[in-house]
């Protein structure tokens, strides 16, 4: 059976499909409003052994459940990386669509991955709708410190927040026009802070299907908001080894060298995940503000006596965390100091018979 390699362009309004041969010849090209029966009818009318690339967007996940189905493979690539693409100085939807094809044809695409699962998707949206949702009564309660600062009422702590707080400072105002203005931004916190809860609620209900997360409580400086947080962001506890987890997390460390000789000072990946490497530091600080010695805690002291460097100590112990954190969700392991110090240790055996990717 003849394979055949599908770019497609996604819109909101418009998809663009290519389809190629595996000598790169164009087979198709069209052009077709973006709907579920579109999309799927384009796609099951094609012959062969179908495999498909489409971007990373707003709709991917939508488009990559719907398509995975009927086709032999489906990925979805990171627009960041693919220049061809994204800097053609020809661009059009035809013509991404056909670089989308090529890119597959030569598998010279950076994966982004989804899971296959709904479940999943879903879990890790409602854990990044409460961290927005954090986010925006922060930002909230940054506005209204300003606006009283700027009317010469300085405020400090949270009890500006409460309802006797409010009435304080609003006394200390004394315009009719600013105090209505910060009426309506607490009226915007109050929302706020009620959505937060709810979002909190949500996630508290769909991390029940998780057991590990109950398991990584256990463990030193990590409590509800971490333990959920890398369940969402890692998806998968087959998806990465240390080694690719450190990077997607922006703990790898860049070393770039021609001919054998380097290019600038080692420095950490940029690219990364930034939830999960805040993930990491906060399970670390929280670790060593504990009274009881603890894994992490001995970690940090050797990694800080092998290197000479309290920064590349932490660093060291940010890489373990997540090491361990990924070790006990893949083999259902309970945390204990040996498993992160490696004393007396065995390993156990997998419970998931795929290897890693």
């Amino acid at each position: 059976m003849e394979r055949v390699y599908v770019g497609i362009d996604l819109g909101s309004k418009v998809c663009a499909g290519a389809v190629k041969d595996e000598r790169g010849e164009v087979l198709e090209e069209v052009v077709f409003e973006t709907s579920e029966e579109n999309l799927v009818e384009f796609i099951t009318r094609l012959r062969g052994s179908v495999r498909v690339l489409i971007e990373e967007g707003e709709m991917a996940g939508w488009a990559y459940r719907l398509i995975l189905p009927h086709v032999e493979m489906i990925a979805v690539s990171n627009p960041t990386v693919n220049a061809w693409v994204a800097k053609g100085k020809k661009k059009g939807d035809e013509v991404d669509a056909g670089k989308l094809a090529d890119l597959l044809r030569l598998n010279c695409y950076s994966m982004v991955y989804h899971p296959d699962d709904k479940k999943m998707e879903n879990f890790k949206k409602a854990v990044q709708n409460y961290e927005q949702m954090v986010g925006r009564t922060s930002a909230l309660k940054c506005q209204i410190k300003a606006m009283l600062r700027q009317q010469g009422v300085i405020i400090t702590g949270q009890a500006v927040f409460g309802a006797e707080g409010r009435k304080e400072a609003m006394a200390e105002v004394g315009d009719e026009t600013i105090e209505e203005m910060l009426r309506q931004t607490f009226h915007l916190l109050d929302a706020a802070n009620y959505g937060k809860s709810r979002a909190k609620s949500l996630v508290r209900k769909l991390s029940r299907e998780y057991p590990v997360i109950e398991r990584y409580k256990k463990m030193p400086g990590v409590a509800d908001v971490l333990a959920t947080r890398f369940v969402a962001y890692v998806q998968d506890p087959y998806r990465f080894n240390k080694r690719t987890l450190c990077w997607f997390s922006g703990l790898g460390v860049v070393k770039r060298s021609s001919d054998g000789v380097p290019i600038g000072g080692e420095h950490l990946n940029k690219d990364g995940n930034g939830a999960l490497k805040d993930l990491s530091r906060k399970a670390f600080d929280g670790a060593m503000r504990t009274k009881r010695d603890n894994g992490i805690k001995y970690t940090y002291r050797m990694s800080k006596a092998r290197t000479g460097n309290q920064t590349h100590a932490r660093l060291n112990t940010q890489r373990k965390i997540l090491a361990i954190m990924l070790a006990m969700w893949r083999y259902q392991t309970e945390y204990s100091d040996d498993l992160v110090t490696g004393k007396g240790l065995e390993r156990p055996a997998s419970k998931d018979p795929r290897k890693v990717r």
